[in-house]
């Protein structure tokens, strides 16, 4: 069976039309390992009644764009390893953050310009990302400072 056979039910991560579909759940999997040895590692001791600080968050930086010196060039992009092992995106500009105690998960996304859809098609809204990567919360970069705040509300 060749890739283009393959398919997977729900979002996947896939690098072109003959490459093998990875599901998404592989990198939730990858989050749910992090956290497991974060856990294993905090001398939760030190805390009263032996539990977790409030909001510890993992925060992880993705790959940006990089530009030929002053022309419209732009250089291949490669996304940054550890954050494309958690998960999985494969466009430049995006962060995510995972809060250890809870396991929720959040990306920030750029916000892109309306104009840009000349360009790149349809602009995915935050909605559309947090369908295709699988994660509980997708904001925009700039919302970033408000929304890290409101992790440990969210059930």
């Amino acid at each position: 069976m060749d890739a283009s056979t393959k398919s997977c039910d729900g979002p996947c991560y896939q690098m072109g039309p003959h490459t093998y579909p990875v599901p998404m759940e592989l990198f939730a999997r990858n989050r749910e390992r992090l956290l497991e040895r974060v856990k294993q590692r905090i001398p939760h001791e030190k805390y009263r009644g032996g539990s977790y600080p409030e909001k510890q968050i993992i925060y992880l930086q993705g790959g940006e764009d990089f530009h030929l010196y002053c022309t419209d060039v732009d250089l291949e992009f490669r996304q940054e390893s550890y954050f494309n092992w958690l998960f999985g995106v494969q466009e430049p500009g995006f962060s995510g953050a995972i809060e250890v105690q809870t396991g929720v998960t959040m990306l920030f996304m750029p916000r892109l310009p309306e104009e840009y859809d000349v360009w790149m098609g349809k602009l995915r809204t935050p909605e559309d990302n947090k369908k295709r990567y699988g994660v509980d919360l997708v904001y925009y970069i700039d919302e970033r400072s408000t929304s890290l705040g409101t992790l440990s509300d969210v059930d």
